[in-house]
């Protein structure tokens, strides 16, 4: 049925009656306390009438659909909610898609995904941009044309994608970026921005890296496509950061049962440059969410009414009786009644894949004789492999900000081997320090070469001495001077005249070398430059406060402020 939740289960709502139980439970089978039924049943009406309503109204800029801040119960059950959405609103303003599945095959092509409105917002604007083009089509004719054009593109094979640098004459195309500093980068693999403070050099970084993964299109990040955003990656180093964030370490994860374990999980670098060593040319054959959808509804029809779901047997022919769902830490999974047996979505995930259910083996037999019913009864088809390419032509490009304020060789580890440029793509690479919990322990880690670097480091941070000179020798220091800045970031000429006035008297009154000149950032905001001192915000709040702590401590370092001053503001004694 169009737009049917499939027999309205109040389980989907995160609350519902047990006759198991003789009570009110929540989505996770948990009983509700008498007392507290009221207010769990108010709290689940007031979300979903709110989420309605501002989707209703396109009040996408709301935090109900800030996928960091929301506290909406609704919003991450976008395939209900967004059903609802378009029951209830006047005209063709949602299709009955799901576009949380295949965005990056396909939704986030037509509409980018954003951060605030999500695939709500995604939603609205693929429906009402065709709508208003085609104002014959009710939301359910475009919801089907929808779904054609989906399982159109993605049974489609796929073409080039534009990854190929060559000519159809086999002659190499060198990309014509907009900044020099692109050229250095992809010249040197590693580069470090240095200088004073407010010089940019953050700003400039993704200016670099948009550049970069264009192909010299844009140096604007926000002008990239979704797809280009994913090939930038930034973090920023602190005292704490370590190799555990950085390079690979144990996290804890707790399993079906609610025993906390330790995983491997890849740190923010090796997840990115893993990311730049492989692409998927073929999407393969992967139908599993959408039958592990409508077998999980089933059997939590069947958990509510205390029945249990029946008429899956394994392979043996056995019964497994009075099947029950659950649903901890945000993972679906089934168990039977009175059993201490927990086969999760993902478990049953890799069996169809042809891998083991857990790494340490177990009952595979059972989680074996789901997936041949979910095959019998609701459509699932064999599975096929996605063909990966082994290189990925595309240009990646990390941005470590502030890198001196992190302990470098512990950070990096052995990955100090691979970041040398002459060393990128040698495949031989390291073994990291936790290569024997890995599924293959005799696997090398290196970087490949469409991988580049970017950092960026404060001259005068000297809170933690950390490049020593084999370090250096990776990477090429790049100084952006105050001057530079002024001229990057388009101030006016009389903005730039005030600001060269006070860099000029911080060396010559203050005796101070050009490390602790400021930058431009620090004027952005001003238009014409500050004259009158009793009204100069920027000077008041800024300027004077960090000259403050340079002069912190030496001798007559009132009189030398004074004088700074004068000079910032062009006053004669």
């Amino acid at each position: 049925m169009y737009l049917g939740i499939r027999g309205g289960s109040a389980g989907k709502f995160g609350i519902y009656w047990s006759k198991r139980h003789n009570a009110y439970c929540d989505q996770g089978n948990n009983v509700i306390a008498p007392d507290e039924v009221d207010e769990k049943f108010a709290n689940l009406k007031k979300d979903l009438v709110d989420i309605i309503t501002k989707g209703i109204h396109s009040e996408f800029d709301d935090v109900i659909f800030d996928s960091s801040n929301t506290t909406n119960s609704f919003f991450s059950r976008s395939a209900m909610t967004i059903k609802l959405l378009c029951a209830y609103s006047k005209g063709t303003l949602f299709s009955g898609i799901n576009t949380n599945k295949d965005q990056k095959e396909l939704w986030s092509k037509l509409v980018p995904l954003e951060k605030r409105g999500g695939v709500y917002k995604q939603n609205y604007e693929i429906t009402t941009k065709i709508s208003k083009r085609h104002e014959e089509l009710s939301s359910g004719c475009l919801s089907i044309i929808l779904w054609l054009y989906r399982i159109a593109v993605l049974s489609d094979e796929k073409s080039d994608s534009g990854l190929n640098k060559e000519s159809d004459e086999g002659v190499m195309i060198v990309p014509n970026y907009k900044l020099n500093y692109s050229n250095m980068l992809q010249t040197s693999k590693n580069i470090i921005l240095r200088g004073a403070p407010g010089t940019g050099k953050t700003y400039l970084a993704n200016q670099i890296a948009a550049d970069i993964v264009s192909n010299g299109r844009t140096t604007n990040v926000a002008e990239l496509t979704s797809e280009e955003k994913e090939q930038v990656g930034f973090v920023q180093f602190h005292p704490s950061y370590d190799y555990t964030d950085f390079v690979e370490g144990l996290r804890p994860s707790t399993t079906a049962e609610g025993t906390v374990n330790f995983e491997l999980k890849p740190g923010s670098f090796m997840a990115f440059v893993n990311k730049a060593k492989e692409i998927e040319t073929d999407h393969g054959q992967d139908n599993f969410e959408e039958a592990w959808e409508l077998f999980f509804e089933d059997v939590s029809e069947a958990s509510i009414n205390n029945e249990g779901f029946n008429g899956i047997k394994t392979l043996t022919g056995k019964p497994i009786k009075n099947l029950l769902v659950y649903n901890r830490n945000d993972m679906q999974g089934v168990y039977p009644a009175g059993k201490e047996m927990y086969w999760n979505h993902d478990q049953i995930y890799n069996v169809y894949r042809g891998l083991p259910g857990v790494k340490q083996g177990g009952l595979d037999n059972y989680r074996k004789a789901i997936v041949e019913y979910l095959k019998a009864h609701y459509g699932l088809k064999d599975y096929q492999a996605p063909m990966i390419s082994e290189t990925n032509d595309k240009n990646y490009v990390f941005i470590i900000d502030e890198i001196n304020r992190g302990e470098i060789s512990k950070i990096f580890g052995e990955l100090f081997f691979s970041i040398d440029p002459e060393y990128r793509d040698y495949k031989e690479g390291v073994f990291t320090q936790y290569a024997n919990l890995h599924d293959n322990p005799e696997e090398k880690f290196y970087i490949p070469s469409n991988v580049y670097i970017i950092g960026t480091m404060n001259d005068i941070d000297r809170s933690v001495d950390t490049f020593d000179f084999a370090m250096r020798r990776r990477f090429t220091f790049l100084e952006i001077t105050a001057e530079e800045s002024a001229e990057n970031m388009g101030l006016s000429s009389s903005v730039k005249e005030q600001m060269a006035r006070l860099n000029r008297s911080i060396v010559e009154q203050g005796g101070l070398t050009s490390d602790y000149q400021i930058g431009a950032s620090y004027f952005k905001a001003l238009e014409v430059p500050e004259e009158d001192d009793k009204n100069a915000p920027l000077w008041e709040h800024k300027l004077y406060p960090l000259l403050k702590d340079y002069f912190r401590g030496e001798y007559k370092s009132e009189d030398i402020l004074e004088k700074i001053k004068k000079d910032y503001f062009n006053k004669e004694d």
